[in-house]
């Protein structure tokens, strides 16, 4: 059997006027970019595929050559005397993970928000800030040397760790370049700034597909922006790589017809999506196992499918199981599947930075043994798609494909809310005024319109628009997406509209004292009986992607004078297992399956599950706030929410419940 596996690198454009002020970008290049290529060349034999989006290729060498100046790189090679705010803002944009695994740097960062540091504090805290970003598997000596350091650091150890940071950088894209001319990966190209290809087209193309959102009719319509975002993924492309793409990662595997055929247009060989746009568009059932032969396009664009189950299980499941064992876990799996599958392939295809976050040992262990054991194989053969084109695989003729992507059977992410459809009726009235105003502007203008257009149209404002996320994230998003709509007023010299002053949404926090008496009796007993819980929406705790088959979406919480409630939106299922564990004095956990009962607690599970555990259980007297988690079990399937953090509630009284 062949595996083709897939890690996918994006980052939307973070430049405001020539500089970076996140230390996002600089972050990733540390801690996935450089390592995720440096693993690969360990291992004789296997063969990996990449894609990295033009848009993240452009930032990654404008900050190595310095066309572009990132705030964070500065910060460390900048005089001791910087504005000690700034680096409170830079650690915001940080993954909490990274900060924690650093007790110092803590210390060092309570201090300033104090304002106890001194001109030594300063110095030290921007090394440590640094050092946190290298991922494991690129600590050498020298670094390990500075960790162990730990305070105290001088102008020596600045000067070594910027120099060696210069060299990640001006190396990245270089060693992308070298393994994929001798064949060792395959870069792919994806649309220039990330758009979702289908609804650039033509928006109205999400009503085709299983939404229970209201879409406008004719909210967006411009082809010739999905085909100029694919010619200048692949102008990027032939510029670093010196040849033409034979593959594109649409954008969140976002697929349509009409893109399909635009990828014929310019020649592209080959494509991939979610395995779901072909079940659905064949009208057969997973357990058909189709998606693993090679599917030809009318006119000639294959396409891989991506088994999301195995994927999800990387993205997900192996987070808090020990590394080795995990990887172990999914060769074996890998390895079953292989004896039935000859001359088929298995695509797996997921993010390349974000899993990493979450796991034990950062996808240390994870990855080396997983790379090892497929490097071993005799049944299992890596392989890059461009090769598996031209291997013995099953290939099948594919008419049409129906609309949506890697989420899904449809675009929920990016269209259809009342926010989303806000920002696209703003991107359609920019549009429209550059198209008025475009033939008056020389051509250095045009180009630079065009520029901000396309990065309007990145997928990442209307997906951060679409969740239910903290409002700083939201914010920092609005503000890049309007940034790049006001540039296309000011190119073509005309005001921006007034409305670009203010949030594309308006952000309305609801406080509550969560205090409930519901009736436990697994179902909706009337409309107010969870009406005062707090209310947590699944699909928002992971802030960039989720599992597509997630088993509920939604959780409830509340209390009374004597009893917590807990109610989860999953109907009743004899295979699944939840499991509540408290992070208190008494640190109780409580395992709950359909059919069993538990002392001290009572559950019903119908329509839905609806828990009511007795406080005195979960927290002693006199404490007024409580932590727990919860974890879904289903098979060799666990998923730990929230991943890294905790539900929260503060117990108050029933004469302060109110609501805002």
């Amino acid at each position: 059997m062949y595996l083709a596996l897939l890690w996918h690198m994006h980052q939307p454009s973070y430049v405001i006027n020539g500089r970076i002020y996140t230390p996002t970008l600089f972050f990733r290049i540390l801690f996935n970019y450089y390592p995720m290529v440096l693993l690969v060349d360990k291992f004789p034999s296997i063969k990996i595929n990449f894609n990295i989006t033009p848009i993240l290729i452009e930032q990654i060498i404008g900050v190595s050559n310095g066309t572009i100046k990132d705030q964070f790189s500065s910060l460390l090679i900048e005089d001791d005397d910087i504005d000690p705010q700034s680096i409170i803002l830079m650690t915001r944009d940080l993954p909490s993970f990274i900060l924690k695994k650093n007790p110092g740097l803590n210390v060092l960062l309570e201090k300033i928000k104090s304002g106890s540091y001194d001109r030594k504090d300063l110095l030290d805290i921007k090394m440590l800030l640094h050092l946190v970003c290298f991922h494991p598997l690129i600590k050498d000596d020298e670094i390990e040397e500075l960790f162990r350091k730990g305070r105290n650091f001088n102008n020596n150890d600045k000067e070594f760790l910027a120099k060696k940071e210069k060299y990640i950088l001006h190396h990245t894209i270089e060693k992308y370049k070298q393994l994929n001319e001798k064949g060792k990966i395959e870069v792919s190209t994806s649309p220039m700034t990330h758009p979702i290809l289908p609804l650039l087209y033509n928006t109205d193309i999400a009503q085709q597909t299983k939404t229970s959102f209201t879409i406008p009719k004719g909210l967006f319509s411009y082809p010739e922006d999905a085909k100029k975002q694919i010619l200048e993924g692949i102008k990027v492309y032939e510029n670093i790589f010196n040849r033409k793409p034979l593959g594109i990662w649409p954008s969140e595997g976002g697929l349509s017809n009409e893109i399909l055929d635009l990828f014929s247009e310019y020649n592209i060989k080959w494509t991939a999506t979610d395995e779901y746009l072909l079940f659905e568009t064949l009208s057969k059932s997973p357990i058909e196992k189709q998606h693993y032969y090679i599917w030809e396009y009318k006119n000639g664009v294959s396409i891989f499918f991506r088994d999301h189950y195995i994927s999800d299980l990387i993205g997900f499941t192996f987070q808090k199981m020990e590394e080795k064992k995990a990887a172990i876990h999914l060769f074996e799996y890998i390895h079953q599947l292989s004896k039935n599958r000859e001359n088929q392939i298995l695509t797996i295809i997921l993010d390349g930075e974000n899993p990493w976050d979450f796991y034990l040992n950062n996808g240390t262990y994870f990855l080396t043994t997983l790379y090892q054991l497929l490097d071993n194989s005799k049944t299992i053969k890596t392989t890059t798609f461009s090769e598996a084109l031209n291997e013995n695989i099953s290939k099948f003729k594919l008419e049409k494909i129906l609309p949506g992507s890697w989420i899904g059977l449809n675009f929920d992410n990016w269209i259809g809310k009342q926010s989303t459809n806000k920002a696209w009726e703003i991107l359609k009235n920019a549009r429209k005024t550059a198209e008025e105003k475009i033939g008056t502007l020389s051509e250095d203008k045009k180009k630079e319109l065009m520029n901000y257009i396309m990065l309007a149209e990145s997928s990442d404002w209307f997906w951060w628009y679409s969740l239910s996320v903290e409002k700083d994230i939201k914010e920092k998003f609005d503000i890049l997406f309007r940034n790049n709509i006001k540039k296309i007023y000011e190119i073509v010299d005309l005001q921006p509209p007034e409305y670009l002053a203010f949030p594309v949404e308006q952000y309305i926090q609801k406080e509550i004292i969560p205090y409930i008496t519901p009736i436990i009796d697994g179902k909706i007993t009337h409309f107010y009986e969870w009406y005062n819980a707090i209310e947590i929406d699944v699909s928002s705790l992971w802030i960039t992607f989720s599992p597509v088959n997630f088993l509920f979406k939604k959780i409830f919480y509340g209390y009374d004078e004597d009893n917590f409630y807990i109610r989860i939106d999953v109907p009743k299922k004899d295979e699944i297992e939840i499991t509540i564990s408290f992070i208190n004095s008494l640190k109780n956990s409580f395992n709950i399956k359909y059919g069993i009962s538990l002392p001290n607690v009572f559950f019903q599970w119908d329509e839905i599950l609806e828990i009511s555990i007795p406080r005195k259980e979960i927290i002693t007297e006199g404490e007024k706030i409580l932590s727990f988690t919860i974890t879904i079990k289903k098979g060799i399937e666990k998923i730990l929410i929230p991943a890294t953090d905790y539900f929260n509630i503060f117990f108050g009284k029933k004469e302060e419940s109110w609501i805002i």
